[in-house]
């Protein structure tokens, strides 16, 4: 027996390492038709799966419900932001208005409190992204000048922080458990208790993309090709 979710993501995977190792032969065929004067001129093969349709029938064994996350106490999350702020000021020899801090600390404990009383899920970049809000709401109501790449390594510093404290509770996603052993499923087939999966996975080629960033740097990201 196996997780759905897991036996489906191996399939994918096996497709991609499979995608892999193909490119990999392709690449190494180009060098050899390059050093052969007799096949340099001709086009080298390269096999691709554009499409691929899987059928497998299985047995749903059991279906787990999920559980929802928790975060964080706001005060803690807010306590630790103010603390990497400080380390962070200290570290880049910022200096700024005294009253930037209590500020800051209110803002960040108001947007968590909102963000509870959603009951939305809760993941690590909700938090982050309402600290990172906190900290742009308390520069422009302050009307504290920073320079752009002062803001970036703060909020670097501020999002790293709060990842390791914002979750009190991870979620656990709900799951299916199948069985798909050749033996099982024959023993038990029927119309009531076997279920036929089909699925059909396509290929999208992914290129790296470079560019550079605000602070003067350079950015790689991938994108479609």
């Amino acid at each position: 027996m196996a997780d759905l979710g897991e036996l489906l993501g191996s399939m994918m995977c096996g497709v991609i390492r499979a995608r892999r190792m193909a490119d990999e032969q392709t690449a190494a065929l180009a060098e050899y038709y390059k050093s052969n004067p007799l096949l340099e001129g001709l086009s080298v093969p390269r096999i691709r799966i554009p499409e691929l349709t899987i059928d497998m029938p299985m047995l749903i064994e059991i279906s787990l419900e999920g559980q929802s996350g928790e975060m964080a106490d706001p005060t803690i999350i807010a306590d630790a932001a103010e603390s990497q702020l400080k380390a962070t000021l200290s570290k880049e020899n910022i200096k700024i208005n005294p009253a930037f801090h209590e500020t800051f600390l209110n803002e960040v404990k108001n947007r968590l409190d909102l963000v509870k009383q959603t009951q939305a899920p809760i993941m690590k970049e909700t938090v982050a992204r309402s600290v990172q809000d906190a900290f742009a709401a308390t520069v422009a109501k302050m009307k504290t000048s920073l320079t752009p790449l002062h803001k970036e390594a703060i909020a670097r510093d501020l999002r790293a922080r709060v990842s390791t404290v914002g979750i009190a509770k991870e979620p656990v996603p709900s799951s299916i458990v199948a069985n798909i052993k050749t033996a099982d499923v024959k023993e038990q087939a029927s119309n009531t208790t076997v279920v036929r999966l089909k699925i059909t996975l396509k290929e999208e080629g992914l290129e790296w993309a470079t560019q550079s960033s605000e602070s003067g740097g350079v950015v790689r990201t991938l994108q479609p090709e």
